[in-house]
């Protein structure tokens, strides 16, 4: 159903350059800032362009966000080009596979939102949870177009994080050292990527390196990078858009179905960096890891292969 015969580490020892732990990290930076420039070199002159529109002026918080989203791209086109033209693989071989490419992906889209659900229930059954009574955004049936906009930003800057650390990082590190190692560096790489955002915390450090590794697990288990791309994706997008709540301390907030406040404790609740950097989702990635181990024991991926 999602394992693919041939496992990723299996292909990335297939690669003509294995870097070290160390000069792998370098690169990785150097994809990400590679990717930002040329991100930036795009988006100056479309910002500068769509600016003298009315409908920038109209909308310029939203489109900003999508071209920051949507710039992401270019740290995945750098990657790919290290893939196919130093290591000399196919570009699948990170984890894109086309069998059944589409039903993975929203396979895991709904396991994201239902994960970021589950938080929001937790805090709210706890009275962590507000109805913003005077919101400053386009909430529920007046704030779609936007939403729906803004998901596509999001399915970008997802699933770019994911061939970055999980696709690329964890698996060529995996195939020079061993696949726990290169799971556990991919995840704390992640996690320190946060350490610039607005608020950030030891929790929320803590709790992006435990999505790392849920997400690195589930690339393992499956052998296949689009489930992983969706629930990504609809994380941030739940936290941000359904919700109404910060993303990694960012604020995001051109338009969501929900528009709700975080109270109390922001130990438990994650305060101003939003629920990432809470307690209730550190109790829910624990389960997320928990279910994947039980799900493995229980020979549930290799009845899949």
């Amino acid at each position: 159903m999602f394992v693919q015969k041939t496992d990723l580490v299996s292909q990335a020892r297939m690669s003509k350059k294995l870097p070290n732990f160390i000069w792998a990290i370098i690169l990785a930076l150097i994809f990400m800032f590679c990717g930002e420039f040329l991100g930036g070199l795009i988006s100056y002159p479309l910002i500068k362009y769509l600016g003298k529109t009315n409908f920038f002026t109209e909308n310029k918080e939203m489109i900003l966000l999508l071209i920051t989203l949507l710039s992401f791209m270019f740290t995945s086109l750098v990657v790919f080009f290290r893939v196919s033209k130093i290591e000399k693989r196919k570009i699948e071989t990170i984890g894109f596979y086309k069998d059944k490419w589409l039903r993975k992906y929203a396979i895991g889209f709904l396991i994201g939102l239902f994960m970021m659900s589950v938080v929001v229930l937790v805090l709210f059954m706890q009275g962590y949870i507000e109805v913003e009574k005077r919101p400053i955004q386009p909430v529920g049936i007046s704030a779609i177009g936007s939403v729906l906009i803004i998901l596509i930003g999001w399915i970008v800057q997802g699933g770019t994080e994911e061939v970055l650390t999980r696709g690329w990082l964890m698996n060529i590190l995996g195939a020079r050292y061993n696949i726990t190692f290169g799971l556990i560096l991919s995840s704390v790489f992640f996690g320190l990527l946060h350490l610039g955002n607005p608020n950030i915390s030891y929790i929320a450090i803590l709790n992006i390196i435990l999505v790392g590794i849920f997400f690195g697990l589930c690339v393992i288990k499956t052998n296949n990078l689009w489930i992983v791309c969706g629930m990504h994706s609809a994380w941030n997008f739940a936290q941000g858009n359904l919700f109404g709540f910060e993303v990694s301390g960012l604020n995001v907030q051109v338009g969501s179905l929900f528009d709700l406040n975080l109270v109390g404790n922001d130990i438990v609740t994650g305060g101003i960096f939003g629920p990432e950097a809470g307690l209730a989702s550190t109790f829910v990635l624990a389960l997320g890891i928990l279910t994947v181990f039980i799900l493995d024991k229980r020979g549930y991926f290799s009845k899949n292969r």
